[in-house]
Order: C-alpha cells, then sequence, then structure tokens
C-alpha cells in the first residue's frame, strides 16, 4: 500500500529551479548529457516570457522569503544532528525529504539574480556541504530507513535528481556518484516496492499508478546523471503498465475512473502526479534511444484529460471527491489542487499531437479564464504554492493566443462506476456524488490526514456554482463532517484505522447514464463496516438536467439515535445572513446566527448564494415534510481533521436544512429536489407545476419521471421480477439489480441500463410496455420480440464493470394495457362474497354455488386516435379438463370496482364477442375485441369484459385464469391495442 502522497505544491523558489538553471550546461559529451541538456532546457521550450513578467516576480518575492527562512534557521554545527531545528531525522522520514527540498531551494536562491543570495559562496558551501552531510548521516547508502517507505524510494530520490539535474555543473563527480549510490540503494527497481534496506523481496509489492511513475521518472533521471543506459531502459520498462486501462485495483479505468490505494477515486490527486510524470517521461525520452512513443497505448493520456479529468474541474477546481486525503490539508485547496491539474496538462499538451493539443489548450484556455478564485492573476501564490516559471509561460501562451478558443464547460451527466462517482454539469454548475461500495471506500485515512472523512463518500453530494470559493480556505476544518449535504445521517463515527477500506455491505451501487445527458444512480449502503452502526437504506439520485431529485426509501435503524437526511449544509457569507425564503417570497427566515426551526408542511425553500449572481438554491419537497432549518458559527481546526495542521481557530457560518427520519427508524423516506442557480420565483413556479412525479418509492424500486422532459429513472433493488407501473399500468419490469434511465421524445424512445452490481454473470431482461421498431442498440442487447405489443430486451452484463448500455426504438402506436380492474364472482351462498384480490380468476359453469364469472376491464383514456386492433390475452393457470368452452361478453356497464364487485352487484353480459375452447395450462388464448374497444373509445373509454362457461361440463370443469396480481408477470391479463 502507498502511505503517503506528496501533492503537487512546488516550492515557490524551486519553482524557479530550473529556469535558473539554463546557464550551467557544459558542452555535450555523450546522449546521456545530450538528454540532461534537454531537461535542462525544457522551460526554454514554453514560449518566453517578459523579463520584468510580473507574475514570476510573485515567485521570486515568495521565494525570497522562503530561501531566507531555510538560510536563517538552517544548522551550520559540526555536530548537528540535523540541518534545520523542525526536521529532526530518525523518527520522521518526511523531514529527509523535505531537508533535500530545501537544500534546492538554496542553490537555487544562489543561482537567481532575482534572490538576496545570488552567487553567495557562503549559501552555495552550505548547501552542497549540508547535501553530504544528509547523504552521510540520513540518507546513506548503507542505512536503513523508517516509517513511511515513499520518502525513501520516492519523495527523496526525487528531490536530488532535481537537485543534480539543476546543479550538475557545481557538482563534483564524487557527489554525484554518492547521491546515485544511495538512490540505488533505497530504490533499487521502479516497478517492485524495496523493504526499508534497500532489498526486494520475492514477494514484493508491484507498483502501480502514480507510484510506479514516480519511481520511473526517477529511474530515468537517475540513468541519465550516471549515465546508465540500463537504469534508464527499466524506467522505459515501467510505463506501459501504468498507461494501459485497466478492470480492477489502481490506474485509469474506461469509465473515467482513476483508483489510487485499491480503493480511492485520486484523479485530484495522485492522478495529478501521474499525469505530470508522463509529460516528464515523454519529453525526455522521445527522440532519444528509449523512446516510448511506439507503446500502443501512448496517447491515452489525451483520453485521461478529456475523459477523467475534465468532468472534474468546474471553473479551475478540482472537485473534492476526486481528493481523498487531501481535503484535510492546510492549503490544499479545489481550486490550488485544480492549477497544479491544470498545469500538468499544459505541459502534457506539449507532447501531444497537434489537434490533441489544441482541444485540451482549448479547455484548460476556459477554465483559467473562468477561475476568479485567485484574485487579480491566476498565477497568485497561496499558503506557500506558486507556479513554476515553465507552467506560467505555458498557461499564458495558450491564454494570448488569439486562435485557441476558449471552451466553455461541458454540458454533460456522467457515472463513473469504477469509482461510484457522478456529476451533472449544465450552464453555470457542477453537481458531484460521491458514493461507496464493496470496491471503494467511504474515505481513506492514513498518515494521520483526514480523520472524520466518515461521510465524505456515503452519499455526500456538492453543487459547485458561481461561488467559487465555498469549498476553499477552510470550509473542510468548519463544516458538521457528520452533517454532509446528500447524506443520510446518524452521525456515528469514531477514531478512524489508518489505510483501512471502510467498504459498503450492500451491492447495489451504480448508475445508468443516457447520451451524457441524463442520469440514474443508486446506492443501497449499510454501515457496518464503516461506522458500525446498524444504519441502513436505499439511495437514488435522478439527475434530469437542471434538476436533481434526491429519493431515499428503507432508511432503518435500531441504534436509538436520531437519523436525518441532510439537504443542505452551506456555507454562507462573513455575516451569515444569507436570505432563506420558504414557501412564500413574503416568508423570509430569520438571518439571525443560532436561528433554528423545524418549519412545518415545507413545499419549497431558496437560499441567497455568496455572489450577485450564479449561487442561488431552489429546493423542492413534494411530501411538504417538516424541514429542520439551522443557522450556526462552527469553529475548528485543520489539527482537527489532520495531524499536520494548524490548532488555529477558524471560524465559518453555515445554514443546514435536514429531514428528520427520528430515533429507530424503520423504512423511512424521503424525496426533495435540487434546483442549482434558480431565484426564489423561479423555484416557487416550479413547486407549483412540479413536473416531477415519484412512480415509486419501496424497498423494491425507486422510480422517478420528469414529465416535462419525458425522463424516467428506476432502480430495482431485488434479483426478482419487479414491474413499475405508471397510472395503473405497467410500465417498466427487470428480472434483476438494475438501474434504467428512459427518454420518450416524440416518437422515439432511448433507455439506458446498467447492472450496478458488477456482478451479474448473465443477464438482465427488460420489458417495457411500449411497442416500437430498433433504431440502434449496443451490442450487448438483444431485442427479443421485433414486432411486439412490448419491448422485450436481454442484456448482457457479464464483465461489464457497471457500463450503461442503450438501445434506441421508434415508437409504433401500440400498446399493452393492464386490466385497470379484475375478479371473479360466484353464485349462490357465495354471491355476495368479493374476489378481487385474488391471483387467479375462476370461470365454470355448474350448479348453484358452483358456478363462477371473471369479470376484466380496461382504461382506454391514454389512447390517442382511432384503435385499429385490440387484441384480449387471457392465460389459463389451471384446467380441470379439456374440451370446456369459454365465451367473452362485453359487459353492459364499467361501474364496478375490483374491491367491491360481488354476484350480486356485477354487471349483465352485453354482446357475445367470441368463444374459444381452453387450452391446456400456461397455454395463452388472444381474442379479438377491436369493435368493442373502439365503442367504449366513443363513450366512456373503459372497456368492460366477462368471461364465463358456454355450457355446464360438470364438477372439473374448473379453469383459474392469471389476474394482474398474478407473480408470474408473463401470465397476467395483456388488451394489446393498435392505434393511428
Amino acid at each position: 500500500m502507498n502511505l503517503a502522497f506528496r501533492p503537487p505544491r512546488r516550492g515557490l523558489l524551486l519553482a524557479l529551479l530550473l529556469h535558473a538553471g539554463l546557464s550551467a550546461a557544459p558542452a555535450r559529451a555523450d546522449v546521456y548529457d545530450d538528454m540532461r541538456t534537454k531537461w535542462l532546457n525544457r522551460s526554454a521550450s514554453a514560449p518566453a516570457l517578459a523579463p520584468d513578467d510580473p507574475d514570476v516576480a510573485m515567485q521570486a518575492a515568495g521565494s525570497s522569503a522562503a530561501a531566507t527562512q531555510y538560510w536563517s534557521t538552517m544548522n551550520l554545527a559540526s555536530n548537528r544532528a540535523a540541518l534545520w531545528p523542525d526536521l529532526p531525522l530518525g523518527a520522521v522520514s518526511a523531514s529527509v525529504t523535505a531537508s533535500v527540498s530545501r537544500l534546492g531551494t538554496l542553490m537555487a536562491a544562489y543561482k537567481s539574480a532575482a534572490s538576496p543570495y545570488y552567487q553567495n559562496a557562503d549559501v552555495l558551501q552550505a548547501a552542497l556541504e549540508g547535501l553530504d552531510w544528509l547523504l552521510a548521516n540520513g540518507y546513506s547508502a548503507t542505512g536503513t530507513g523508517y516509517d513511511n517507505w515513499w520518502d525513501w524510494q520516492i519523495g527523496v530520490p526525487a528531490n536530488l535528481n532535481n537537485f543534480m539535474m539543476a546543479n550538475y555543473s557545481l557538482m563534483s563527480p564524487e557527489r554525484i556518484a554518492a547521491c546515485i549510490a544511495s538512490i540505488d540503494h533505497y530504490a533499487p527497481d521502479p516497478t517492485r516496492r524495496a523493504g526499508m534496506d534497500g532489498s526486494i523481496a520475492a514477494n514484493a509489492i508491484e507498483e502501480v499508478g502514480a507510484n510506479r511513475l514516480d519511481k520511473a521518472l526517477g529511474a530515468v533521471m537517475r540513468g541519465i546523471l550516471g549515465k546508465s543506459g540500463a537504469k534508464i531502459a527499466a524506467g522505459r520498462d515501467a510505463i506501459p503498465a501504468a498507461l494501459a486501462y485497466v478492470t480492477t485495483g489502481d490506474g485509469y479505468y474506461t469509465d473515467g475512473s482513476f483508483i489510487q490505494h485499491t480503493h480511492t477515486p485520486y484523479v485530484g490527486a495522485y492522478g495529478t502526479v501521474l499525469l505530470a510524470d508522463i509529460s516528464k517521461l515523454y519529453y525526455l525520452l522521445n527522440d532519444s534511444p528509449w523512446s516510448i512513443s511506439a507503446d500502443p497505448n501512448y496517447l491515452n493520456p489525451y483520453d485521461w484529460a478529456m475523459n477523467a479529468y475534465r468532468p472534474f474541474i468546474f471553473d479551475g477546481a478540482m472537485m473534492d471527491n476526486q481528493r481523498g486525503r487531501s481535503i484535510s490539508r492546510e492549503g490544499t485547496s479545489d481550486h490550488l489542487s485544480g492549477r497544479a491539474t491544470i498545469s500538468a496538462l499544459a505541459e502534457l499538451a506539449q507532447v501531444l499531437p497537434a489537434a490533441q493539443a489544441l482541444q485540451l489548450k482549448s479547455v484548460i484556455k476556459g477554465w483559467v479564464e473562468r477561475d476568479g478564485s485567485f484574485g487579480e492573476s491566476y498565477f497568485t501564490p497561496q499558503y506557500g504554492s506558486g507556479v513554476a516559471v515553465f507552467d506560467i509561460a505555458l498557461i499564458k501562451a495558450i491564454l494570448n493566443d488569439a486562435s485557441i478558443p476558449s471552451a466553455p464547460e461541458d454540458s454533460e451527466t456522467r457515472v463513473f462506476p469504477s469509482a461510484d462517482r457522478a456529476v451533472s454539469r449544465r450552464d453555470g454548475y457542477a453537481f458531484a456524488l460521491s458514493m461507496f461500495s464493496k470496491r471503494i471506500s467511504a474515505f481513506e485515512f492514513g498518515n494521520g490526514e483526514n480523520k472524520n472523512g466518515w461521510w465524505t463518500g456515503i452519499g455526500m453530494t456538492q453543487l459547485y456554482n458561481a461561488d467559487q470559493t465555498q469549498y476553499a480556505n477552510t470550509f473542510w476544518p468548519t463544516v458538521d463532517l457528520r452533517r454532509l449535504p446528500g447524506t443520510t445521517t446518524d452521525r456515528s463515527g469514531g477514531t478512524p484505522v489508518a489505510w483501512k477500506h471502510y467498504g459498503n455491505t450492500k451491492n447495489a451501487i451504480g448508475g445508468a447514464e443516457l447520451n451524457r445527458e441524463f442520469a440514474t444512480a443508486a446506492m443501497e449502503f449499510a454501515l457496518t463496516n464503516t461506522t458500525a452502526s446498524t444504519l441502513s437504506g436505499k439511495k437514488a439520485w435522478f439527475m434530469f438536467g437542471d434538476r436533481i431529485v434526491a429519493v431515499g426509501s428503507g432508511i432503518t435503524s435500531t441504534d436509538g439515535v436520531p437519523v436525518e437526511t441532510i439537504v443542505e449544509n452551506r456555507l454562507l457569507n462573513g455575516a451569515g445572513d444569507n436570505q432563506l425564503t420558504v414557501n412564500d417570497a413574503a416568508n423570509t427566515k430569520p438571518a439571525t446566527l443560532g436561528w433554528t426551526e423545524a418549519m412545518p408542511a415545507t413545499r419549497w425553500a431558496h437560499l441567497a448564494g455568496n455572489t450577485s449572481y450564479g449561487s442561488d438554491i431552489g429546493y423542492v419537497f413534494p411530501d411538504l415534510p417538516a424541514v429542520a432549518a439551522l443557522r450556526e458559527t462552527r469553529n475548528g481546526a485543520w489539527r482537527n481533521i489532520n495531524d499536520g495542521g494548524s490548532t488555529a481557530t477558524v471560524s465559518n457560518n453555515f445554514l443546514s436544512l435536514a429531514l428528520n427520519h427520528g430515533a429507530n427508524p424503520v423504512n423511512a423516506a424521503y424525496t426533495y429536489i435540487l434546483l442549482p442557480n434558480r431565484s426564489a420565483g423561479e423555484t416557487a413556479a416550479f413547486a407549483a407545476a412540479n413536473p416531477i412525479s415519484v412512480i415509486e418509492r419501496s424497498t423494491t424500486a425507486t422510480a422517478v419521471r420528469d414529465n416535462a422532459q419525458g425522463v424516467t429513472g428506476v432502480v430495482y433493488w431485488f434479483d426478482a421480477s419487479k414491474t413499475v407501473n405508471v397510472a395503473g399500468q405497467p410500465y417498466l419490469t427487470s428480472d434483476k439489480r438494475s438501474v434504467v434511465t428512459l427518454r420518450q421524445a416524440g416518437g422515439e424512445l432511448e433507455l439506458a441500463v446498467a447492472d450496478p452490481t458488477q456482478l451479474n454473470t448473465g443477464l438482465i431482461n427488460l420489458e417495457l410496455n411500449r411497442s416500437g421498431n430498433l433504431v440502434s442498440k449496443d451490442d450487448a442487447i438483444a431485442f427479443l420480440n421485433p414486432g411486439g405489443a412490448t419491448i422485450k430486451l436481454a442484456v448482457s452484463v457479464n464483465g461489464s464493470l457497471g457500463k450503461s448500455f442503450k438501445a434506441k426504438f421508434a415508437l409504433t402506436n401500440k400498446t399493452a394495457l393492464a386490466p385497470a380492474a379484475d375478479a371473479y364472482a360466484r353464485d349462490g351462498s357465495y354471491a355476495g362474497t368479493n374476489y378481487g384480490a385474488a391471483a387467479t380468476m375462476a370461470v365454470k359453469q355448474e350448479t348453484v354455488s358452483y358456478t363462477r364469472k371473471a369479470l376484466l376491464k380496461f382504461d382506454l383514456s391514454a389512447i390517442t386516435g382511432t384503435v385499429t386492433s385490440a387484441k384480449l390475452k387471457l392465460t389459463p393457470t389451471s384446467v380441470g379438463m379439456a374440451g370446456v368452452t369459454h365465451n367473452l361478453y362485453q359487459a353492459a356497464d364499467s361501474n364496478w370496482t375490483e374491491g367491491a364487485v360481488t354476484w350480486n352487484s356485477m354487471p349483465a353480459n352485453g354482446a357475445l364477442l367470441g368463444s374459444w375452447e381452453v387450452p391446456a395450462a400456461g397455454t395463452p388464448i388472444e381474442m379479438d375485441v377491436t369493435a368493442a374497444a373502439g365503442s367504449a373509445m366513443g363513450g366512456s373509454k373503459v372497456l368492460s369484459l366477462k368471461v364465463e362457461g358456454a355450457a355446464n361440463y360438470g364438477s372439473a370443469s374448473s379453469v383459474e385464469y392469471a389476474t394482474k396480481e398474478n407473480g408470474n408477470a408473463n401470465y397476467r391479463p395483456t388488451l394489446v391495442i393498435t392505434y393511428q
């Protein structure tokens, strides 16, 4: 397991290191010198900046302060135990890495004309002798490491390589050899994890992902510096495994996910490191004897940029659900992480083919132009993190190139099943969802970082909009981490175990995306393996464009503690007085901090944002629940969530909205609708018209329809045949756990289906109560009944990793209706008994008290047009004897109900519509009732029918037909209507 990630925080003076070292390259002697010179000239490969560039000056100003601090605190004594008093050696391995980094900073100060230590011989001597001391006492070629393996095999080698590359001409061959010997001792193989003594065990961990490429780059640079072709080749040969897509473990997935540490989505942290490594490796190795350009996956990084990075960056901010432990680091905000990633992408564009580079640069330009979080300049240093001069030059060249268009944010909705993440982006906002499963951990804790991250992956939702600093600065140490938006919480937690996988015990976690426009996501959860509470439930999100519908069901707990679903927990402005409006434009709630209220019968609410535009949020509550509102000031400290953080108290104001489920809830439920960037008036109008229908909210299925857009999402929670009905009619049936998103627009219907469990090795069988001709489909989908009254599909999901499979149909005017009611009646002493709830309806003609007749009626009101064909299908489930004939009549009226009709109250017979000889059980009969249906369409639009025996065939002649309540969906009665 990789136990450390160092974020791409470049020390301000170190950011100038290569830029300052260009003048020191010696004359060419061999290919290794060529490659070293190429590395030193990397900065020169970017368009030149003006000598007085103000952004470079900003970096230099910060660099001088850092150099001054390091120089003034460096221990120069001959009997020293450490180079700096705050970096003691012997216990914390990060002190070794930081010591080499500081020595590099001093060397850069010595070489930079902008530094007060330029050409200061004392600084030069101290830095070089400090390196000698460290190689002898802290990182020797015969030593044994301690604490974190990462420092010994990645952190220190990377800093030593940078030191040698930048200062090669100022170092003796002996010093270089000593550095290389130490690197070789601790990091002998870029593909395998060494022990603390540098040995490689037979069962050594295979390096993957960012760690692998960190070590590959280290091996290549060490090979150049030590003039070893074998080391360069070893580094090159480690690269292909990281370029290929993976299906398990660490690396990039074809769905856009990037995983590190087996269980954590990390595109915004380790993924950034890997991307930066790739651009450096490509730059170094291209046009060398060790080129990697022939690898079949060489261009995959471009796909990563567009498919894995772009979805998770909004207006320059890297979404927190891709940053893992980084969210707990003081001075590593979403925009700082985003800026580091954008810098890495700008470097990647330098080594891509021109067409791909142009597209990537266009995206970069849009991000940088929209990111106002850094103030007047995008390159302003924050929290000690600046921007390398090379990256400033690359990004400014993109900004100043009129031929590069500025790309807007993508309008798309995506599900990332391998990472249990989803995003929905539209103009002006991005909605982000974090889930967890047996594959993906609820959070990652390690190195004392992210101590209270329990709920960050258990349904947490985030809304990014024009309030660009919503999640920046001091959000994470002050927000209530047990009450995060989107979560259904009992506030449980505890003391986490380092590097433990906090997984879900349930299987249905995933989603189905349709055309990257709409998506449905599902997460069944239980906290047994996370916070160890008994809380469980089923949560679904329906991302239908500019509205997100959140629905929960089956929420159950036995711990005796309150359970609530957090609709919102938003950072407010400095005064904490953002206006909250509820149910009526005139009903504004108190702006006083400390205000709380259980707001009864809440239909809608609106929260004013922190900016003058683009950050208001509307909320709609179809169930009219009591919503618990709280406006509060919260205090915290970075140390509370990260052992390396400051103990200083920081404060923020928040407003939360919650739905209370009480203590020990049993199958509790909720629904709310999130409306990004809506005004109070727009929110009220939406609530009044509310186009959203919750079709089903049970423990077996969750289904929502947006009637305005014709979009429907359905989640099936069990591996059993289940039909979701709309307006009393079967709509969609699935026989397995599945997630389906559908859209009907005019005469066209599209659907996407996915296996949320990623465990189904067979099929998902779907039946949609529509008729249509196939337009297109993915290969995994089989269309079973072309020309049928319904659409039957078999979807092969074996090994699909939660992928969404799509099909499109041109609808025909043909539909299969289920009965609005069906029952049977019995004469004689049973003449007053109702049999409407039975799973079968009996038909028999015999003596008094033994005669039974069946009744059915169909609601035709949804049929628009003229009926050209109507065919009734009935299926006998039990047949007493052969040779029995049944008659079908149109009933004289339809004024009967399933729950009340008896022999005494059933309607009389109307016209005889036809007869049939009863077939064997399980064999359906079909009767043409076109004329009767057409007659009903001209009247009540209800077709009422009766079935009875044609004669007395004796006591063995009983026949039972399946009703709409029958457990076998294939046996239930249907009326197939064709119309024009």
